[in-house]
């Protein structure tokens, strides 16, 4: 039909071979689907048949977001919502728009979604806890724990909200408060970094720099790769003399593949202290590589080659 929506992936086609072959796709899908057989290339075969298949759609889209596909997958959601706008289809487009920091239009579907749903989803976890999100990064920290309440009573059992709860209560600057919710998300998961990080803040807000220590150090033995937590522990460690520390905590950054030009030129520099001026070369040449102006980097460069 003329002026009809479509999600403009690939031409239909309609010949007999190719509908036997889009059932038999659609079929491995729908049989179990706790455990979807399809890949992405069956997907996109399905809505080559069918591009006005808003289910499979959907189905493309929630893989590609999975697989860090995001632009991919938002191109499909907008052309979804044009011809089945329903709460699954809004909900899923707000969620990737904010994670590909689209703050404005992430609210506003967020807030669609609201509105058309017939009832409460099991998805309105995220949503309110995503809008809670987006509120404080507005500085409406009242609208935010309003919505992190509304998440709150959907899944009381979460740390993610609990981190989340903490960090609002940071930007109150209300540290026994954070530090309690803190607590509470390690207590329902130990292994959460981001919890041992906002407990660091807590901590050295209220002086008591080694337990702050401890938290950052701990938060890095769950995930070295928390830039939040090394970025501290390379601030706190040359005021306390902990540079050498750092500087192991950096190389751990580095072998488990992050990569920042900030922590790659403190390993060079804490690297060339230790007398591992070797070390310290090949990281500056795999920086300089990287970005060859960096000046920072070239005045360090030629001291080390001075000294040699």
């Amino acid at each position: 039909m003329e002026g009809e929506a479509t999600l403009e992936i690939l031409r239909p086609t309609s010949s007999e071979t190719e509908n036997s072959q889009l059932a038999q796709l659609k079929s491995s899908l729908t049989a179990k689907p706790a455990e979807p057989k399809l890949d992405l290339e069956d997907l996109y075969l399905i809505l080559q048949l069918q591009p006005n298949d808003s289910f499979m759609a959907l189905e493309l889209a929630k893989r590609l977001r999975d697989s860090g596909k995001l632009q991919e997958a938002h191109k499909v959601l907008q052309g979804i919502v044009k011809i089945d706008y329903r709460f699954a289809t809004i909900h899923t487009l707000a969620q990737i728009e904010y994670q590909l920091d689209q703050i404005d239009d992430a609210f506003t579907h967020l807030q669609e979604a609201v509105s058309i749903a017939s009832e409460e989803s099991p998805e309105f976890f995220e949503l309110f806890k995503t809008m809670g999100n987006i509120f404080v990064r507005r500085g409406d920290l009242d609208s935010a724990e309003d919505s992190y309440n509304k998440a709150y009573r959907l899944m009381p059992a979460s740390d993610v909200l609990q981190v989340n709860f903490g960090t609002l209560y940071i930007q109150r600057q209300n540290w026994d408060e954070a530090a309690d919710r803190f607590r509470k998300a390690l207590e329902l998961n130990i292994t959460n970094d981001k919890a041992w990080v906002g407990l660091a803040i807590c901590h050295r807000m209220k002086a008591d720099h080694e337990l702050a220590w401890g938290n950052v150090e701990a938060a890095l033995e769950y995930n070295p790769l928390n830039e939040v937590a090394l970025g501290l522990a390379l601030d706190w460690g040359s005021q306390e003399g902990r540079e050498f520390r750092v500087l192991d905590l950096i190389r751990q950054f580095l072998v488990e593949g992050g990569w920042s030009e900030r922590m790659s030129l403190a390993f060079c520099w804490l690297s060339w202290r230790r007398g591992e001026g070797q070390i310290a070369l090949f990281e500056l040449e795999r920086l300089l590589a990287v970005n060859p102006g960096n000046a920072t980097a070239l005045q360090l460069l030629g001291e080390i080659r001075k000294s040699a």
